[in-house]
């Protein structure tokens, strides 16, 4: 074998040893990408609002068109909860929590502003309870054992 047979044959080795890392790379991304992709479908994310988990959970019922409306007025009024307690409660605690990093700590303003927090949480809370029995109501007894049970088992993943 001639000197100049092995230095182009090695000449050219980095070359394809680089283009073939970069396509095992590629695959390996791609793999991921992929199983990443399945994996969302599959697997429920955590971070699911309430108003999500009711809705997927209307979607398996078969709902009547009064029905549907009621359940899409009760969905609708969960989003804008939702929004209430972001704009109202939220500030609250964070009042609280502010009040209670103060160098000098009023206990009696702490637990007043944490109070508030939980009373307005606990009053939207309440409303949004009076809608789902509302739209409870509208479905037949077979309807409801079955949105009771989907219910149940969305809690427990």
């Amino acid at each position: 074998m001639s000197t100049a047979g092995a230095a182009a044959r090695q000449g050219n080795w980095p070359r394809s040893g680089i283009l073939s890392a970069v396509l095992a790379v590629s695959l390996v991304l791609n793999v991921l990408f992929v199983a990443g992709a399945v994996w969302s479908r599959i697997e429920e994310p955590a971070s699911r609002g309430l108003d999500q988990r009711f809705e997927r959970i209307g979607a398996q019922l078969d709902l009547d068109p009064r029905q549907r409306a009621t359940f899409n007025g009760f969905i609708a009024e969960m989003r804008g909860r939702r929004d209430e307690v972001r704009q109202q409660v939220v500030p609250l605690y964070r009042s609280a929590w502010d009040a209670a990093g103060k160098p000098v700590m009023d206990e009696t303003e702490v637990r007043r502003l944490f109070e508030r927090a939980i009373d307005e949480r606990l009053r939207l809370n309440r409303e949004t309870t009076a809608r789902m029995v509302d739209f409870l109501a509208t479905l037949s007894p077979e309807q409801r054992g079955q949105f009771v049970a989907l219910a149940r088992e969305s809690w427990r993943k």
